[in-house]
């Protein structure tokens, strides 16, 4: 018996053979490669084919095979102690391999030999999985009658019936019947030749054995990477082929110290800081999963790297040909790659994969990403005094069974759910502002949020495509982070994304390098819901459209005192109404329209909602309208212009009464739309419903 090494390339019958035992520990969960569903059945299908493929593999095939030989199955780890093996991660390519191994040891009469080897394969989480294994292997050639072999087995005398209540013996079953069905048009010589490949020296499928104190892991961290007893998932897979991804390419040499690498980091304080957000369920698999693959994200849009697949490659070619005439570049190709694989990952964060890392800088990216997190509470981090919208709700979150705090960014970029690209952008733009930052200081940090905020909030970022516009601004301003006025007043801005929002935020930043006490009302009322960030119509109002203007701090004040008091709620009042039809042409109802065949009339609207007005802000007529409402209530109330107002005597009655009697549309007017009859003699005010069938359905003022 040879002792296996950790770290050494080995196979299911060479550790079998030089281990006293492979022991299933009582903490795993079932076995689950056999499971009757949809997905599992897509994972066995193509485990199975890949190990047939290559077991079938000779020279003369080697054109046209297209699974590499050997077939690598990364890492199976976990303790020894005593000579036996106790997986961490592997039992369930472990227990599909032994399965093989005894299916054609029992085909090519080798069984009967072997039995003392196949004996050393056990399941401690079960007594009646462990009895299965062992008559298995003890019985395995008096078999009952049956079409399938799993038939034969339960029509077998030495298995008993309540073993298939037992899911880890259902899914071995399974998994016999599935091999069976590949392997059993296969001549005996044939599979004579698969058995001395699988127990050759040189084997075809092979595994990386790994000690678990090798790797750093102590028992409390086992505990929680198997809470309840459940197996590890798709992210302990993942972490395995990271660790051998960054073997492949030599991103960590022997010169890395130990408390620096990967592997040691990913098991101790970045698995700390995921523990930390593990939720109810006292698991991190999804909350690690989801911030790798947002990372990956955020990398692609920030680097444009990406893994070179001539397939790929070739295949976007063609597409893009399909597209358009003419040549088509490297950089385009290379740039629908990244869209495309931005796109999948922000549907589906879990087929985040080693590949998405391809470089070294985008791996560095990545360590210092979980670095800054692991620190100084950085994932309870929030800008303070700064309303973040809809971007984050304001509420205390439970992200585990003790702990509850506030609502934060990086709880939205790890939790269950969709992050939005919008949120994206604002983690990004606060992690940029983390790693570039020497010391958090809350103030520059905030403004830093805000500035990001204001563009975010009033720009398009629902794409791939206008997610890296975003990323590409951002990562361009993170040199001005600490100081981010500063930065826009002194600095040309190169990037064209979002022109409209960072030419207002240079404007606010010329305003502030006037007079530092200019911040409290920009921020006062940048942070209104009706203006949320975009102020320009504000300034407009107070005549301050260039760095030239004079700056009337007072008006501003006035103007952010009117919006909070009629603005900033999602309705506006009839009175606000009434009071908008006399300024100008007394037809700020003009903005919107069409025809009603219902009432014979020209449809119009009195303002839906807050959102409706804001439309103003980009028509340089109508948008008047609303400056000479804003101003006049600077002196007076809404009932003061109402009263005040004298009509003209040219004005049809009905809009006079609209003016004068506000009631009418808190009455008649519900739907906030009325028509407007060719004659001008009346107006047909919608009750309820915007699309009246006829005019009795409207009240009518004359």
């Amino acid at each position: 018996m040879n002792k296996i090494t950790s770290n050494e390339e080995t196979s299911f019958w060479n550790l079998i053979l030089n281990t006293s035992k492979i022991e299933i520990p009582i903490i795993q969960r079932d076995y689950a490669q056999g499971r009757d569903n949809e997905k599992t059945k897509a994972i066995r299908d193509k485990f199975l084919s890949d190990i047939i493929e290559v077991l079938g593999y000779s020279d003369s095939k080697k054109n046209n095979n297209s699974v590499k030989v050997p077939l690598e199955l990364d890492f199976v780890y976990g303790n020894v102690e005593k000579n036996i093996f106790q997986p961490l991660d592997g039992q369930q390519r472990l227990t599909t391999l032994f399965l093989l191994h005894w299916y054609i040891a029992l085909k090519t009469d080798n069984l009967s030999n072997t039995k003392s080897i196949f004996l050393k394969f056990t399941y401690e989480t079960r007594i009646s999985s462990r009895e299965f294994c062992n008559e298995l292997v003890i019985n395995g050639e008096s078999l009952g009658r049956g079409e399938a072999i799993s038939e034969k087995i339960s029509d077998s005398k030495w298995f008993f019936l309540s073993w298939k209540k037992d899911p880890t013996i259902k899914a071995m079953l399974l998994m016999l019947d599935c091999i069976d069905e590949r392997l059993q048009n296969i001549s005996k010589d044939d599979l004579k030749q698969y058995w001395q490949k699988l127990t050759s020296p040189n084997p075809p499928i092979i595994f990386i054995f790994k000690e678990l104190n090798d790797i750093g892991l102590t028992d409390d961290l086992y505990i929680k990477m198997n809470a309840r007893g459940k197996a590890l998932t798709d992210f302990e897979n993942f972490k395995a082929r990271f660790e051998k991804h960054i073997e492949k390419n030599k991103w960590e040499t022997n010169e890395v110290e130990l408390k620096n690498s990967y592997s040691y980091k990913i098991d101790t304080i970045w698995t700390d800081l995921f523990w930390k957000h593990r939720g109810t369920d006292n698991l991190i698999d999804n909350e690690f999963l989801k911030f790798v693959a947002g990372v990956a994200i955020n990398s692609y849009a920030q680097y444009h790297m990406i893994n070179p697949d001539a397939d790929d490659e070739q295949y976007i070619r063609k597409f893009l040909e399909g597209k358009t005439k003419g040549k088509i570049s490297e950089e385009s190709i290379k740039r629908e790659r990244i869209e495309r694989r931005i796109t999948l990952l922000f549907n589906y964060p879990a087929l985040v994969s080693p590949t998405d890392f391809p470089t070294l800088v985008t791996f560095i990216y990545l360590k210092n990403c979980f670095d800054i997190y692991s620190k100084n509470q950085n994932d309870e981090l929030l800008p303070s005094n700064l309303p973040l919208w809809d971007f984050l709700e304001k509420k205390n979150v439970k992200i585990n069974s003790d702990t509850e705090i506030d609502n934060n960014l990086f709880i939205e970029f790890v939790k269950d759910g969709r992050t939005e690209y919008k949120q994206r952008v604002l983690f990004y733009a606060q992690t940029q502002y983390l790693l570039n930052s020497e010391k958090n200081n809350n103030n520059s940090f905030s403004e830093w949020m805000r500035v990001v905020r204001n563009i975010v909030q009033n720009s398009t970022i629902d794409s791939a495509s206008t997610f890296m516009g975003a990323i590409g601004l951002i990562n361009e301003l993170t040199r001005g982070c600490q100081n981010i006025y500063d930065y826009l007043h002194k600095n040309n801005v190169l990037s064209g994304f979002a022109s409209t929002q960072i030419s207002e935020e240079v404007l606010k930043s010329s305003i502030i390098g006037k007079k530092i006490d200019n911040k409290t009302i920009i921020f006062s009322t940048e942070d209104t819901d009706f203006f949320k960030g975009k102020i320009s119509f504000a300034l407009f109002c107070i005549g301050f459209e260039s760095e030239e203007s004079s700056f009337d701090v007072d008006l501003l004040n006035s103007i952010f005192k009117i919006v909070c008091e009629h603005l900033c709620s999602y309705d506006i009042s009839n009175k606000f109404r009434s009071a908008f039809l006399t300024i100008k042409n007394n037809d700020f109802y003009n903005y919107w329209g069409t025809w009603s065949y219902g009432t014979d009339s020209y449809k119009r609207c009195l303002i839906e909602n807050t959102n409706d007005l804001k439309s103003f802000f980009l028509n340089d007529y109508y948008k008047d309208y609303l400056k000479d409402l804003l101003l006049m209530l600077v002196n007076k109330s809404l009932t003061e212009i109402i009263n005040d107002y004298e009509c003209p005597h040219e004005m049809p009655n009905w809009k006079r009464r609209l003016i004068k009697e506000p009631q009418l549309l808190d009455n008649y007017c519900q739907a906030h739309f009325f028509g407007i009859p060719n004659d001008n003699k009346c107006c047909f005010l919608y009750y309820y419903k915007k699309r009246p069938s006829s005019r009795d359905e409207c009240k009518i003022i004359e």
